[in-house]
């Protein structure tokens, strides 16, 4: 099934969504993984309301497009290309530490993106804006504790804190690359990305890590359709089952 986003609302919005879809199915990978029976159900619950967030935000896009499909359909029966996710949200679990260092770069980044759509002139987008809010501030207090937990605690988790800032720094690149979409929806994308930076690079040098250098990279855009290659082995099993029972009832 091809499915086509007309409206540029739409478009904004469903990238909103495609990244909470495809953050929290890594997060639900790491069920059973957690370094305590806590800290497993704590992501767990993370991962819950990341999905729920992306159906909010899927019922919206299918209300604004005229309602041809569903929130299923957006989610389960778009391909690769058809996605519009942030490459950090795909990014593999390598070990805990990454998985901190994702969530933490993520929450701060959507914490400053919903905040400015309290503002939006769509009630509906307003009201899933005050609804993620309180989210994302538990989200990221939690990935901030850990983050300081780890990058002053023994070398070796010091060490593994470093090398997932450092394999996840150049993803930022993508996400600060606004087009006329997002400048269109989002009042001041200037300080998004200067409020991110003087956010995290402040937490990196309290938790006794190091600020990476940014350096600028040839890639293709996640605005168009363009992901890592870990994007369709993660589809490939999260649509298995809608795509080969499409007239099943939940």
């Amino acid at each position: 099934m091809g499915i086509k986003i007309n409206n540029n609302e739409a478009k904004f919005l469903i990238r909103l969504a495609d990244t909470s879809t495809i953050l929290g199915q890594r997060l639900c990978e790491m069920c059973s993984w957690g370094p305590t029976l806590e800290e497993d159900i704590a992501m767990s619950n993370l991962a819950l309301d990341l999905i729920g967030r992306a159906e909010l935000i899927l019922k919206t896009v299918s209300k604004i497009e005229g309602g041809e499909f569903s929130e299923d359909d957006y989610c389960y029966r778009r391909n690769e290309r058809e996605y519009f996710s942030l490459k950090l949200s795909e990014q593999p679990n390598h070990d805990f530490a990454w998985v901190m260092v994702r969530q933490y770069m993520h929450d701060v980044y959507m914490m400053e993106v919903f905040t400015q759509l309290l503002n939006s002139d769509n009630t509906d987008i307003k009201a899933i804006a005050e609804k993620v809010i309180k989210e994302i501030t538990y989200s990221l207090e939690h990935a901030k504790n850990w983050i300081l937990r780890l990058g002053i605690g023994t070398e070796e988790s010091n060490q593994r804190t470093q090398t997932a800032v450092d394999g996840l720094w150049k993803y930022m690149q993508e996400v600060f690359n606004f087009d006329d979409i997002d400048k269109t929806y989002l009042s001041d994308t200037d300080s998004i990305k200067s409020n991110w930076y003087s956010t995290v690079e402040s937490l990196l040098k309290e938790a006794n890590l190091n600020v990476p250098e940014t350096v600028n990279y040839h890639y293709l855009d996640y605005r168009d359709g363009f992901h890592s290659e870990y994007l369709g082995h993660m589809l490939s099993e999260m649509q298995f089952l809608p795509r080969a029972y499409p007239d099943a009832k939940w």
